[in-house]
């Protein structure tokens, strides 16, 4: 799959170079929005993370700002607009979604990303204890052959000996 503008995410200092506002300015508006109820996809840092219509949504705020509405004002004109139903993503594959059941398709998808986790961690964990049997039954082997081995040269001792007192005193 080829990765085109509508599935690359912008964090905020290129969304904020690709539309000509500082940071700080960003980060206004977007609070705004999410204030009003809109969205921003987020990574594990919690970092927002800017999709194309959400650059389009961040544009629309502004052309509304430059008309002379307060950021609260164009904010919740734009999100009382906002129908996910025009999205490409909607329109191309015919999804009538909202965004609970996005957020929802993002939680299953943590969920299984963590699923996929946990059974990689308890087949290492397995492997590892496998190794750890493995090495102690060879050391375990390898401590009863050294056992035996002195064992046998302690009886071949005592042989020695009692030939040599029974030699002596002619048992």
């Amino acid at each position: 799959m080829r990765a085109d503008e509508e599935t690359i995410g912008l964090f905020t200092k290129l969304a904020s170079e690709k539309l000509n506002i500082t940071k700080s300015k960003l980060r206004h508006l977007t609070m705004a929005l999410e204030k009003n109820g809109y969205q921003f996809t987020r990574n594990k840092s919690n970092q927002r993370i800017f999709f194309k219509e959400d650059m389009e949504t961040i544009s629309q705020l502004l052309e509304k700002l430059n008309t002379g509405l307060t950021i609260d004002d164009a904010a919740k004109r734009i999100c009382d607009k906002t129908d996910l139903d025009h999205l490409p993503a909607a329109v191309e594959y015919g999804l009538n979604v909202s965004r609970s059941e996005v957020t929802l398709a993002a939680d299953q998808f943590r969920a299984m990303v963590e699923q996929v986790a946990a059974s990689a961690a308890q087949q290492a964990a397995d492997r590892v204890v496998e190794n750890f049997s493995t090495e102690f039954e060879r050391r375990i082997e390898l401590r009863d052959k050294q056992l035996m081995s002195r064992l046998r040269e302690i009886a071949e001792s005592k042989k020695q000996k009692k030939g040599l007192v029974a030699r002596l005193f002619g048992y």
